[in-house]
């Protein structure tokens, strides 16, 4: 069916129908509307023979949506809601972009879900200007300059209402290609003991260097921490000379260098070394469907990580 084709439902029908759902009656449906009951009855019969089905069962009381009738109805609300969207978005001089916090932690051009949801918003969103850490982006978030944050944990992030655990990123280890480990799918830290790790300063992220000390704990030796270098590139170069190794988080571990290989953990390692991501919005931020959208677009992609 072409999209010229007058046997298409209207917009009105679809808006009565949805109407007659949510009222389970016509009586009340139509005073939701604003119309008498007969043009309410003309338009869903219209509907029905367009379509070809019979949509709503009656009775002198109320009425029920037939299978064919549940279907419809939750194509229906979407493509209406879908059009208030493109409504909205559309009349560009009543909607100002949103600006878009992301923590310099991750690279989220490599993460696809985040890449997507930047592309799918790229026309109503805008990415803030400073390559910000967490810390940084909270307290621009405070001061009203952007209207979300993509964050990571740190000891002041809490699940309150307006945030929202959307990501665990996972750690890769960075090996020189010389070492025995190199060659394996998954290596253990007790394999690797014999190599100092490049390390930051616990206060740079206390909760994640905690998270990390527990996981230490257990190995068999201790790990022998170097100070961390000014740029990931000299430390790279650094483990490609044998002389250290690196946990990156897996969306850094991207830079193609020679003598360099990026191996996963082992998976009860792996587990307890996520870097949790967080979606944090202004507590002031105006409700639109804008900024509505972008809370659910992240509320259905993650639900899985908060249960």
């Amino acid at each position: 069916m072409d999209i010229y084709n007058k046997r298409l439902p209207t917009i009105k029908q679809l808006q009565y129908f949805i109407a007659v759902c949510e009222a389970k009656s016509f009586r009340g449906a139509a005073e939701k509307l604003g119309i008498s009951q007969p043009p309410l009855s003309i338009q869903i019969k219209e509907l029905e023979e367009k379509l070809g089905v019979l949509l709503f069962l009656r009775n002198s009381h109320r009425v029920f949506l037939t299978k064919e009738g549940e279907y419809f109805q939750l194509k229906a609300s979407s493509l209406l809601n879908e059009l208030c969207l493109i409504t909205q978005l559309t009349n560009s001089n009543n909607l100002k972009k949103v600006i878009l916090g992301m923590t310099k932690t991750l690279s989220f051009d490599f993460i696809p879900n985040f890449k997507k949801f930047l592309s799918d918003f790229s026309d109503n969103t805008e990415i803030y200007k400073h390559n910000y850490t967490s810390k940084e982006l909270m307290l621009e978030l405070k001061k009203g300059n952007i209207d979300f944050a993509f964050v990571s944990e740190n000891e002041k992030i809490e699940e309150t209402e307006n945030s929202l655990l959307i990501y665990k990123e996972p750690m890769i280890l960075v090996l020189p290609n010389s070492h025995p480990c190199s060659k394996l799918e998954f290596v253990d830290l007790n394999e690797i003991t014999n190599l100092p790790l490049f390390w930051f300063k616990e206060y740079l992220n206390p909760t994640f260097y905690d998270q990390c000390e527990q996981v230490f704990k257990t190995l068999s030796y201790p790990i022998c921490r170097r100070a961390e270098l000014s740029d990931t590139l000299s430390m790279l170069l650094e483990v490609s000379l044998g002389k250290a190794m690196m946990l990156l988080p897996q969306s850094m571990a991207q830079a193609k260098v020679e003598g360099v290989v990026y191996k996963k953990l082992i998976k009860r390692q792996a587990k307890k070394l996520n870097i949790n991501i967080y979606l944090i919005w202004r507590k002031n931020l105006r409700k639109t469907v804008l900024t509505e959208s972008i809370i659910n677009y992240f509320k259905d992609e993650y639900l899985d990580i908060n249960k």
